[in-house]
């Protein structure tokens, strides 16, 4: 049953990885400074965009104070001629090395092999022009240019180490020739087409097993099995079949998503013809010198093949970069870990600090340690990373750092002095301090966000997330209402403000106006709840939010209105590619649904007990037993895992951890999102599967695999942050709205 009711929810929405890139900044730069990195390495496989990260790259570095080179460019692609071009015509000193031949990729694309100038709307200020031909056209246009541009190229030199030479200030770059360059900067411009995948079965080194198509003459009256299922083996597929060989195509999935419309046209008229033969959901077992072995869901089958070609891919450099010091998307340092232990003290002494000041136990001990350990672990961190950047100081990361240290001593500052010096700082309790921190640090990271991501939907979304938190949090319980309390603007004692909205002046019920039940237990817990909290807190959760997701999906409230989601838009932003997609990711997703119930039970116990025990007075051991229960559920949800967890992943998870598996609130929306009108619409044939839109989901869905299939993105996780929509290089994805199949356009994604 509950096996049904997860896949019910799930709406078998894909689960896809993420591809492993290396880390740049917006300004092409890796953690090395110095180090830059252009063309496919940063993520997107279009010649156009190659091009164009060669020529920007020269925009970030800064010139050169000495006679050595200004730069080493590693790799002769089109991105790397265009780095070459651009600094050619700013009078750079320059050498481009290569370790094959010039544009040695293009050189092993298939004969004939479609090149598509995508997008086709891109303004580019590169001197490399990239238009729609073949293989060949663009190979007779690119050496024009080499030839014409006399750049200082050297083929067959592999480069072997990127070293800093730190008596000169300047890259040692050595190559296996034994050649060696002083530098002031590296520009990696290697494509990441390095070493093909392999199947890992029996058989797969035998010499009529090929990775690569070169010529489709090669394969001409052979029984040919193609395994893959991306564009490259459908095109590959269809040259060889169109050569009078007959070929099988064995693709693992249910239905091809990934290639481009106009080769799976051209695919499955073949295949119609009998020219090709299409195995789905099957695998490749073994490869023999005559025969390969196919197994399926239900049998396997002995399949004669004189030719074998495996193209699922490439490996990307990745041992290469490492060498160099460069950091690896989602790859854990010793440093990661320290920061990692770092927050998740802080964490701790904020959030069972703040409870030690109302609860007395081992809740102060515990705080006191962590606050000790945060401090230690900190400065070894700090020490790690400016050792890492030779101790040069980043601007922004410096500023970050920084705040977020200072942010952290003045918490410890003031709860210390509250629980064992009983002097409270400024008259406010720590739990004051804990909301000006919260929505300062939104309001200042938010600010960043709308700085680095300016498009008209994010600055409204941010805009809308600093307003309620720093309004309704902060300003309105914490300093409005005591004001206005204290003036008498409130009405008297006996007043309905003061006996039914905020009785016995507990303006922190101000909370409940935006934060639902059961994200705020205390909207609904309530041994004295009033009428007015009974009614709009039933109201809010099970009215108004509803209408909104099933408008707008539980992004409506999640991206735009919760103070768990404003600080993962914000202070979480920078860190959103780390959110896991593996399989124990997937699994742990929906764990919040039990938390749910958790919730569920005990607020209905508790109001049960609060309601009934005027009719039968034995009711009230109904409130009794929530309240025995509700303090493990408070320490274990609201401090744990929405404090603790969710607080201390944030730059090691990113920041939609809480959001995302354990927010009982999110669970709800969950059930409500399953009837809702909200989509992702893709336009399929403009997706070149560059991963993203995965990557930089902070909920962990597969955009991608939504896209390549060219159908409505509906997952219940979603929550509208739009860095899939904005991100996307190619425009592939919008908001909208699915009413009877029918796709509508929202107005608030018409101002994207």
């Amino acid at each position: 049953m509950f096996s049904s009711y997860f896949r019910w929810l799930k709406k078998e929405a894909p689960t896809g990885a993420v591809e492993t890139y290396p880390v740049i900044s917006e300004n092409f730069e890796t953690n090395f400074p110095g180090i830059y990195i252009i063309g496919d390495l940063t993520g997107v496989p279009l010649l156009r965009f190659a091009s164009d990260s060669g020529s920007k790259v020269w925009q970030k570095i800064p010139p050169a104070k000495n006679e050595f080179l200004d730069a080493v460019i590693i790799g002769a692609g089109p991105s790397g001629l265009s780095a070459g071009l651009e600094a050619k015509r700013l009078n750079k000193k320059f050498v481009i090395l290569e370790a094959n031949k010039a544009f040695q990729t293009i050189v092993s694309y298939p004969k004939g092999k479609p090149i598509f100038a995508e997008p086709k709307h891109f303004s580019s200020n590169s001197l490399l022009r990239i238009e729609d031909g073949t293989k060949e056209s663009l190979l007779d246009h690119l050496n024009h240019v080499l030839r014409s541009s006399s750049l200082p190229l050297l083929e067959d030199e592999r480069v072997i180490e990127v070293k800093n030479d730190r008596s000169k200030d300047v890259f040692s770059v050595k190559t296996e020739s034994g050649k060696e360059f002083l530098t002031n900067h590296v520009i990696v411009a290697m494509g990441k087409s390095g070493d093909p995948k392999r199947l890992g079965i029996k058989g797969e080194d035998l010499p009529h097993v090929s990775y690569r198509l070169i010529d489709p003459n090669d394969f001409q009256g052979d029984n040919v099995v193609v395994v893959g299922g991306g564009d490259s083996s459908l095109e590959a597929s269809i040259a060889i079949a169109k050569k009078g060989s007959h070929v099988t195509f064995i693709y693992r999935g249910k239905r091809l998503s990934r290639p481009k419309e106009e080769n799976q046209k051209q695919f499955f008229n073949l295949v119609e013809s009998g020219r090709i033969s299409f195995l789905n959901e099957s695998v490749l077992t073994e490869i023999t010198p005559s025969h390969v072995f196919v197994k399926d869901a239900t049998s396997s089958k002995k399949i004669s093949a004189s030719q074998v070609l495996i193209s699922i891919g490439a490996e990307p450099p990745i041992p290469f970069l490492k060498r160099l010091g460069i950091r690896i998307q989602n790859e854990k340092t010793i440093r990661d870990w320290i920061g990692f232990f770092s927050l998740m003290c802080f964490a701790t002494l904020a959030y069972f600090g703040k409870a030690s000041f109302y609860a007395a136990g081992w809740f102060s001990p515990l705080a006191s340690v962590s606050g000790g350990l945060f401090f230690v672990s900190a400065a070894v961190w700090l020490f790690f990373g400016l050792k890492s950047r030779g101790f040069k100081f980043n601007g922004w990361t410096f500023f970050r750092n920084t705040y977020l240290f200072l942010a952290a001593s003045y918490f410890s500052f003031v709860y210390f002095g509250a629980t064992y010096f009983s002097y409270v700082f400024l008259d406010k309790y720590p739990s004051f301090h804990y909301t000006f921190l919260y929505s300062l640090t939104i309001l200042v990271f938010g600010i960043r966000r709308i700085y680095v991501r300016p498009t008209q939907y994010i600055k409204l979304q941010t805009f809308s997330l600093i307003f309620v938190q720093v309004f309704f949090l902060f300003l309105l319980p914490e300093i409005i209402l005591p004001f206005l309390g204290k003036a008498g603007y409130l009405g008297g004692p006996d007043g309905f403000l003061l006996t039914q909205v905020f009785p016995k002046e507990s303006y922190w019920k101000a909370y409940g106006f935006i934060l639902a039940w059961p994200l705020s237990m205390g909207v609904l817990y309530d041994g004295s709840i009033t009428t007015f909290w009974l009614v709009y807190g039933i109201a809010f959760t099970f009215g108004l939010i509803p209408l909104l997701v099933y408008r707008y999906g539980k992004g409506a409230y999640c991206g735009w209105i919760c103070s768990c989601g404003g600080l993962a838009e914000t202070l979480g932003d920078e860190h959103r590619t780390k959110m896991p997609h593996g399989k124990w990711a997937y699994r742990l997703e929906h764990s919040g649904q039990i938390i749910l119930f958790l919730a569920a039970i005990l607020t209905i116990l508790k109001l049960g007990g609060v309601f009934g025990k005027t009719l039968l007075p034995d009711l009230v051991g109904l409130e009794y037993a929530a309240d025995s229960i509700k303090w493990i559920y408070d320490l274990v949800v609201d401090i744990g895992l929405a404090g603790v967890i969710g607080v201390g992943c944030y730059f090691f998870l990113s920041g939609r951890i809480w959001c995302r598996m354990f927010c009982p609130l999110s669970a709800l929306m969950h059930i409500y999102a399953r009837f809702s009108q909200f989509r992702i619409f893709s336009d399929k044939k403009k997706c070149i599967s560059c991963n993203i839109c995965t990557k930089n989901c902070h909920q962990g869905i597969d955009v991608m695999n939504y896209a390549n299939k060219g159908i409505p993105m509906d997952s219940v996780q979603c929550v509208r942050c739009s860095a899939c929509v904005s991100l996307c290089p190619t425009d592939v994805l919008s908001f909208g709205r699915d009413s009877n199949g029918k796709e509508i356009r929202d107005s608030v994604s018409a101002v994207l």
